[in-house]
């Protein structure tokens, strides 16, 4: 636990280096599971930048700007204005870490501080796990963290960090 009473920690996600999905960016391969273990009583998750996420492991909804992904809203997600973020108690975002990886997707870089500031709309009390190499400017009087988390995928990989914010 931090000075300030928040919760960090480091995974090691070990030498898995699968990918379920097969996709690009996709989560490793215990991610889900272990985000899954610390909201047990979260009901109605949404999957923001959701590409090919692995629903089997996490259920839920999905938010993604690529159609052929067959996303249950295709948006953007700095706006997800078909969206109604009132309905999720827990959101998963993982967007683009650089303009590299928008190359595989096919998009453009995304404005974090957009995508929070859309975040706004979900209820009081609603977690957001936003897992970045940056963490995103955020509204201190809307959201508070809970947790950070680093993760690194393996030796050799990117430091990705996991920050679990609460909407006030």
């Amino acid at each position: 636990m931090g000075e300030d009473g928040r919760v960090v920690g480091t995974w090691i996600m070990g030498n898995d280096y699968r990918v379920k999905s097969t996709y690009y960016g996709g989560y490793p391969a215990t991610y889900l599971r272990r985000i899954k273990a610390l909201f047990p009583d979260k009901k109605h998750p949404l999957h923001v930048f959701s590409g090919k996420v692995d629903l089997e492991t996490f259920p839920g909804d999905t938010v993604d700007i690529n159609e052929t992904l067959n996303p249950t809203y295709v948006d953007d997600a700095q706006k997800m204005e078909t969206v109604p973020l009132e309905q999720y108690d827990l959101i998963l975002a993982d967007p683009p870490y650089s303009v590299e990886d928008c190359e595989h997707y096919g998009t453009s870089m995304v404005k974090r501080n957009t995508v929070m500031r859309a975040l706004q709309r979900v209820r009081s009390g609603t977690h957001i796990v936003w897992l970045d190499q940056v963490l995103p400017m955020y509204r201190k009087d809307t959201f508070a963290v809970e947790a950070t988390i680093g993760m690194w995928k393996s030796t050799n990989h990117r430091f990705r960090g996991i920050t679990i914010f609460r909407r006030l």
